[in-house]
């Protein structure tokens, strides 16, 4: 069984670092599900691109 998590960011820099930290606590990028949509940002209003993967990891793996 597996953990997931699904990573979703408007900002391109805040959505890698974000994918960092979780492979840093052993989640595995899951690069067939990467995604970048335009839709429009609720908070401004403006079209924009958004970021998106799953990560996964493993149930019961452990973390240094």
């Amino acid at each position: 069984m597996s953990d997931t998590v699904v990573v979703s960011e408007w900002d391109a820099e805040r959505f890698h670092q974000r994918v960092l930290e979780l492979e840093n606590q052993g989640y595995m990028a899951r690069r067939e599900s990467y995604r970048i949509l335009a839709e429009m940002n609720p908070e401004t209003g403006i079209v924009s691109h958004v970021h998106t993967m799953e990560l996964s990891r493993e149930s019961g793996a452990t973390t240094d």
